[in-house]
């Protein structure tokens, strides 16, 4: 099993790099050409700012600290969409023993915010000196028409990444893990690579999120771990990283 956790590649010239240097997906445009396109080549920001970091809410609320931050330092305007959650009455074959929560968590919502479809990739708070807010323009080898709504900045929904508000055909998510409620699982205690969440999006508790299974750093390598998954797919090493089958 511990095969199965795969070595980081890093966010640069991945689909998660919006930067102008980009290859991929979609890029930061200039809005003054006179400024030298290096101002643009930031990665981290799109998620992540070292000031002003905004907390759970679309807007940072006085006294807010960084327990209602979704991940730390986050830069991105957060989805408010109404999502539809797998859980025992949308799939009632499903027999899950856990508590699936009503919303999903902060380290899903993370996601969702660019994931769903609601909320422009764009919509961040700091952005990059000299961008234009929130416009992005296909790669160089992105490959993205119709993939990206050049002008809402919106994944639409053709887009591979694309998840949407409905998540009943979707692996459950902010839902508790727990061992002894299922025989079928294996121990929390030897995950190999996977991650559990707790409040805050925090990586400790026993919340199956998102973030669990995908690392948004780590594209990864094809036939293995990509997309941004933390372990490898060959064998579904993936899968039985939590499921004694």
């Amino acid at each position: 099993m511990i095969l199965a956790q795969m070595p980081a590649t890093g966010v640069k010239n991945t689909f998660h790099d919006l930067s102008y240097s980009t290859g991929y997906s979609v890029k930061v445009t200039n809005s003054a050409g006179a400024q030298p396109q290096g101002t643009l080549d930031q990665l981290c920001i799109f998620c992540h700012t070292p000031h002003h970091a905004i907390g759970s809410l679309t807007q940072e609320t006085a006294g807010e600290g960084i327990d209602k931050q979704l991940i730390p330092l986050w830069n991105h305007t957060t989805t408010v969409a109404t999502f539809t959650m797998y859980n025992s009455t949308n799939n009632p074959l499903s027999d899950l023993q856990g508590t699936v929560d009503a919303t999903p968590g902060g380290a899903s919502l993370a996601c969702l915010s660019c994931h769903d479809g609601t909320v422009a990739m764009g919509a961040i708070r700091t952005k990059p000196y000299w961008a234009n807010t929130p416009v992005y323009l296909p790669g160089a080898g992105g490959g993205t028409a119709g993939h990206i709504d050049l002008t809402t900045g919106l994944m639409t929904s053709s887009a591979w990444g694309h998840v949407g508000t409905d998540l009943t055909n979707d692996h459950p998510i902010s839902i508790t893990y727990q061992d002894n409620l299922d025989l079928g699982l294996n121990p929390p205690s030897g995950l190999v690579g996977v991650k559990l969440f707790g409040a805050g999006g925090n990586v400790t508790g026993n919340k199956v999120e998102c973030a669990s299974c995908h690392d948004p750093h780590n594209y990864g390598t094809t036939g293995q771990n990509s997309p941004f998954l933390r372990a490898t797919m060959q064998g579904s090493a993936m899968c039985l990283q939590c499921h004694n089958k």
